[in-house]
């Protein structure tokens, strides 16, 4: 899976008041986070793990990291008009893994919102096996003047250990629970009632192959604590029992697993159960996984 996204976002706050520092230096503790202003200042950093305000720099594969630089003071302006401009790059230890030079190439005509909010964020969907150690380096900079402000920090990924997967000799290069309606992966097992979820399953393969087709069964079903079926599915793919679907197609394409609730009493913990069998032999894969619905 490949879902690196990076993005830079202007945004106006209006709540937000502080000394102006154009001349800064900032060392964060806890993370190691680094922020060092020349001409250009900013009240305050404020970052985001999945939506929910955080001081950490280990990350669960697949989240995501916003950084929110608020009131950016110190642009020379034209017309009451500023022109920022804002890069983000992630290194590794011996490499360059993200390069976006300039996030804000679309404010060819600067912006006068004011206070000034400067938005980036990432999927922190990156090799972890061997322990890997990134960094995330941030810049923003006028662009009509020599004002700067750059931020850095260190930070590292673990497993996501949501789902338990079982193979007996069928591949997959991934399995994760995505949350449509939030569009994040699910990292941990609070998930709303009301959100539209989605198991899906990548780099499937190891089916026998019968002409060119493989026939698999996709079954999945979610019960609660009290034994109380809430989704139920014997076979997702119960139209390609006969025909069978192309090795190819199977092997390129997700395979999905779309679940959504109605409103109702629900007893938590839920237990999701998931399985891809092979009608042309005895292998087959299964996943399962605990669940609060709230």
């Amino acid at each position: 899976m490949d879902r690196i996204k990076l993005f830079g976002i202007l945004f106006a706050m209006v709540t937000l008041s502080a000394c102006e520092f154009n001349q800064s230096v900032n060392k964060d503790l806890k993370t190691g986070a680094y922020s060092r202003g020349n001409g250009l200042g900013c009240d305050e950093i404020v970052m985001k793990v999945n939506g929910q305000e955080e001081s950490r720099n280990e990350f669960i594969e697949a989240e995501k990291v916003n950084f929110y630089f608020n009131n950016i003071t110190g642009f020379k302006k034209i017309k009451g008009k500023a022109f920022p401009g804002m890069s983000l790059v992630i290194l590794s230890e011996n490499d360059t893994i993200r390069n976006h030079p300039d996030l804000l190439a679309h404010l060819s005509e600067g912006t006068d919102l004011s206070p000034l909010q400067l938005r980036s964020y990432f999927i922190a969907d990156l090799p972890y096996e061997h322990n890997e150690k990134y960094k995330v380096q941030i810049k923003i900079w006028d662009n009509n003047g020599d004002g700067t402000f750059e931020y850095e920090m260190p930070f590292s990924i673990k497993k996501n250990e949501l789902l338990t997967i079982n193979s007996q000799n069928v591949g997959y290069s991934n399995f994760y629970l995505w949350d449509e309606t939030e569009k994040l992966v699910c990292v941990n097992e609070n998930v709303n009632a009301d959100n539209t979820l989605i198991l899906i399953g990548e780099g499937l393969d190891g089916l026998e192959v019968v002409d060119g087709k493989v026939y698999p069964v996709f079954s999945i079903e979610l019960s609660d604590s009290q034994g109380n079926l809430i989704i139920s599915n014997n076979n997702i793919l119960e139209e390609y029992e006969e025909t069978g679907v192309d090795y190819e197609a199977f092997q390129d394409n997700q395979l999905t697993a779309i679940m959504t609730f109605k409103r109702g009493e629900i007893h938590n913990p839920c237990t999701l159960k998931a399985s891809l069998t092979d009608l042309k032999s005895d292998r087959k894969l299964e996943i399962e996984a605990q669940l609060k619905v709230h």
